[in-house]
C-alpha cells in the first residue's frame, strides 16, 4: 500500500474511536443525570403543600406577642 493509504487508515481509525470513545461517555453521563433526575422527582416532593400554605393554616401562632425575660 501506499504510503498516503497508510496516513488516511490511521487517520479514519482515529477518528471512528474518537467517535465511539465519545458515544460511551456519552451514555455514561446520561444515564447518571436520569438518575439524579429520579431522586429529584419523588412523589412525596411532588405532593407536599407549599410552605405558605402551612403558614397561612396556623396564623394565630404567627401573631402571638412574644415574651421578653430580662436579667438583672
Amino acid at each position: 500500500m501506499p504510503y498516503w493509504a497508510w496516513i488516511m487508515v490511521g487517520v479514519g481509525s482515529f477518528l471512528a474511536l474518537s467517535l465511539l470513545v465519545g458515544l460511551a461517555v456519552a451514555a455514561v453521563l446520561g444515564n447518571i443525570s436520569r438518575r439524579v433526575s429520579d431522586l429529584h422527582e419523588t412523589e412525596a416532593w411532588a405532593l407536599a403543600p407549599p410552605r405558605r400554605a402551612l403558614q397561612d393554616a396556623e396564623p394565630e401562632e404567627a401573631e402571638k406577642p412574644h415574651r421578653v425575660i430580662r436579667l438583672r
